[in-house]
């Protein structure tokens, strides 16, 4: 009867005494304004891919953060979910100061009241992770406090949840310690997490103990379960009570701890004296249940009226009078000082359970939008790729340039097809039909006269990017000049750092480029009549180059013409290989994504440079092997060519043909330098249009900061300008003892007679009251002066 009577009363405090947790509340913010921006300026997708992603991730958090959840196992996978999302997107898109600009505002989840409540607003994704975890903790404890304890489902759901919320507050504690060094609000400091910890987990605790009187435990084991529940409760209270956060409680709070801290005591201690009731030791039976009847007064006084024993009191009372008596008149048996006894053993099952993230069913609505540090890992592998490639090209065709260079000396194969002296060698025909149907110099002066066109294009976006940097800095630091210590935010110079740093590195690829401009067009310049003279039809061509006299034939037969020509076959060959080289090297290859990701989620990192640098080993090692040997080759059958046209001009050296074979050897050097200009146009000209982009992007990145650092700045200013209007004014002195002398003996002033028909005549101050306060002097210029809209964008680059 009396356990029974134990269990009906607890069955009453589970569910009237336990503590949950109140959630910290916040308002509407919208995704949608800012995170389309930051695709397009980072990612090479198309932000429209993930609006509705954006969406649905708005009406997540206003279902879960800024509404009430359900206290339910739903609502709280609802709000994980979208903690695990904000953890997902971490990487993907940031929140943070110079990047996305969106503010979180949350209120202190123990001070909400209209005086003295406390809030605090970041620029910061991990501040909002932190805040939605502090509420998974208070939802948690809300659900175990809601639980139905006269059921064992119940009793199991309430234990779980509480040790769950436990783990949840030990977490955070650890994740504002890490990322936020300090804590906005005094709910998410180390010493509130800390207590709340303990306190999530002694009500565990508590629920053990509940449960083992219903389940009919040993009484022993209900002794020490409870024994264990005080020091829970005691170590909480110790929590709570730290001088930085004593306050903030909500009343009531303290005392129930403390309350709880003595009555699980005097439980462990009642059990203890049965335990020893039952061993015959009734004089240990009756010191421990009588302290047991002094600790439960304890918990009354210190309950202050927010905790009641209800019937255990009596039950307590009722035992120790039937021991004492049986003590008393049957065994006699000596009562032992109470400091004297074993303390109670203890049994903890509660435990803290650590808080998983992710969770087994979540989904990532980003799923399909790399994470920044991938993204990085690409951009940074591409640039090793194009660094690859166009070493690669350039050792190609500096080798074909000189292989160029000395045929066109040796007037090579021209030379050796000039048997008559009088007609256009089969090479320069060649040579003349290719360039004419390339568009002839019209098509060279076209693309060398347009590329100026691009370049200034592009200099005019970095200028204007750089233009918006430049003056909002001076705009912050002359706000900085203006107000001091009071403008509270972090300097442009300190944000703007890696955004310049990018400026300056376009800045000199573009300053590269026009260098590169100009070389280009010299050499055009200074082969323009040679590129002019291949361009005509042959009978031009024909005319327009020198005849040879007679001698000037080549000796039929000869051994050194049919080497060259043979060693002309080699060139030919040579050159067709590498024209099959530079297409391969410029083939895509292997997408390296999928190794960045598989590294990020293996170790959570990716080391880009050995994973970039096995990467381009593997697919362009044989190809760097390639353009190797094919310059080795060159090398080789220069020599030959040397050796054999030495010969040749000892065979010929007594024909003068010098006039014609200068004209051929422009010629055909003209022909390699239209050729080789040709290609610069076209690789100046995709690089001027694919700089455009990522110049616009940067322009618009630049865009939105400038914006929200002048939205901030306004905000700063309203409430700057409120701060010094309600400040008060400095009070004037009081008047010299001879003045207040004078102005007593004159009296107040004699009213003036009404006019007639008129409003009464205005009534004079009353003497000694203070003199009417004029505008501060120090206060700024009425509200909307600074609120100036923020500098347009350069139109066309959205």
């Amino acid at each position: 009867a009396i356990l029974l009577l134990h269990r009906d009363s607890l069955a009453v405090m589970a569910s009237q005494s336990l503590l949950a947790v109140p959630p910290k509340s916040t308002k509407s913010v919208d995704f949608q304004e800012k995170l389309p921006r930051f695709i397009a300026n980072n990612y090479d997708d198309e932000p429209s891919k993930f609006m509705d992603a954006i969406k649905e991730l708005n009406g997540l958090r206003e279902a879960c953060v800024v509404k009430s959840p359900d206290r339910h196992e739903t609502g709280l996978d609802l709000i994980i979910r979208y903690y695990d999302q904000l953890v997902a997107i971490e990487n993907k898109l940031p929140i943070s100061e110079g990047q996305i600009h969106i503010k979180f505002n949350w209120n202190d989840a123990f001070q909400t009241g209209f005086i003295g409540s406390k809030s605090a607003s970041l620029v910061s994704g991990i501040y909002e992770r932190c805040c939605v975890l502090f509420n998974i903790g208070s939802l948690q404890s809300l659900i175990a406090k809601s639980q139905n304890f006269d059921s064992d489902e119940g009793q199991k759901n309430a234990a779980k949840y509480f040790q769950g919320a436990a783990g949840t507050f030990q977490l955070l504690r650890e994740q504002v310690f890490a990322h936020l060094q300090t804590a906005p609000t005094p709910d998410l400091s180390a010493e509130t997490t800390t207590a709340l910890s303990t306190l999530m987990l002694a009500q565990a605790q508590e629920v053990f103990v509940y449960k083992a009187y219903k389940d009919k435990i040993k009484t022993l084991v209900v002794a020490k379960l409870a024994m264990q529940c005080a020091d829970l409760y005691s170590e909480a209270l110790s929590n709570m009570q730290v001088g930085s956060i004593r306050s903030q409680w909500d009343k009531g709070w303290l005392s129930t701890v403390a309350a709880k801290s003595h009555y699980f005591h005097a439980v462990a201690q009642h059990h203890m004296g049965i335990v020893a009731q039952s061993n015959k030791s009734f004089g240990e039976a009756v010191a421990r249940m009588k302290k047991a009847q002094e600790l439960l007064k304890d918990a009354e006084r210190k309950g202050e009226g927010n905790f009641k024993t209800y019937e255990i009191t009596s039950t307590i009372r009722r035992d120790y009078e039937a021991v004492v008596k049986d003590n008393n008149f049957i065994y006699n048996d000596r009562v032992p000082d109470f400091g004297t006894l074993e303390p109670p053993g203890k049994a903890s099952l509660a435990k803290t359970i650590q808080f998983q993230s992710p969770a087994s069913n979540f989904l990532d609505l980003f799923v399909n939008l790399v994470s920044l540090p991938v993204s990085r890992a690409l951009s940074a592998y591409n640039a090793k790729k194009e660094e690859l490639v166009s070493g690669e090209l350039e050792k190609i065709r500096t080798a074909s340039s000189n292989l160029n260079e000395m045929l066109a000396n040796k007037n090579l194969p021209a030379a050796i097809e000039d048997v008559s002296g009088d007609e256009v060698p089969e090479s320069i025909k060649e040579k003349s039909e290719q360039l004419r149907s390339q568009g002839g110099i019209d098509a060279i002066e076209e693309k060398i006269y347009s590329l100026p066109e691009l370049l200034q294009r592009n200099r005019e976006i970095l200028d204007e990017t750089q233009r918006m940097l430049d003056e909002e800095e001076r705009e912050d630091r002359n706000m900085k000049d203006r107000f001091n210590e009071k403008w509270k935010r972090t300097s442009s110079s300190n944000l703007t750092e890696s955004i310049r740093n990018e400026v300056a590195k376009f800045q000199g690829i573009v300053e590269t480029a026009t260098k590169a401009d100009m070389t280009v067009k010299q050499k055009f310049e200074s082969h323009r009549s040679s590129i002019i003279t291949l361009g005509k039809d042959e009978q031009d061509l024909e005319s327009s180059i020198p005849k040879a006299g007679a001698m000037a034939t080549i000796i039929s037969g000869s051994q050194s013409v049919h080497q060259l020509r043979q060693l002309m076959e080699d060139v030919k060959t040579l050159k067709a290989e590498r024209e099959v080289l530079e297409k391969q090297l410029k083939e895509p290859v292997t997408d390296i994504t999928p190794k960045f990701l598989d590294a990020l989620k293996t170790i959570g990192d990716v080391d880009e440079e050995a994973i970039s640098e096995a990467h381009l080993r593997t697919e362009y090692g044989k190809l760097q092997e390639q353009v190797s040997e094919s310059v080795e080759r060159q090398t080789d059958l220069e020599k030959r060519i040397e050796v054999t046209y030495a010969q040749f001009q000892r065979e010929t050296q007594q024909h003068g043909t010098s006039a014609r074979d200068n004209t051929l050897k422009e010629l055909a050097t003209g022909f390699d330098v239209y050729q080789e200009i040709m290609n610069n146009l076209q690789e100046g000209s995709q690089f001027y249009n694919n700089l455009t982009p990522l110049l616009v992007k940067l322009q618009s990145k630049v865009s939105d900061f400038v914006f929200a650092r002048t939205t901030e700045k306004d905000d700063l200013l309203k409430e700057l300008q409120r701060t010094i209007v309600q400040a008060p004014t400095t009070q004037p002195p009081a008047n010299p003892q001879y003045q207040q002398a004078q102005d007593s003996k004159k009296g107040p002033p004699r009213p003036l007679p009404p006019t007639p028909g008129g409003p009464p005549p205005p009534q004079a101050p009353t003497s000694g009251g203070p003199p009417p306060q004029p505008y501060p002097t120090n206060a700024p210029p009425p509200h909307g002066y600074y609120n100036q809209p923020p500098p347009p964008q350069a139109p066309g680059y959205m």
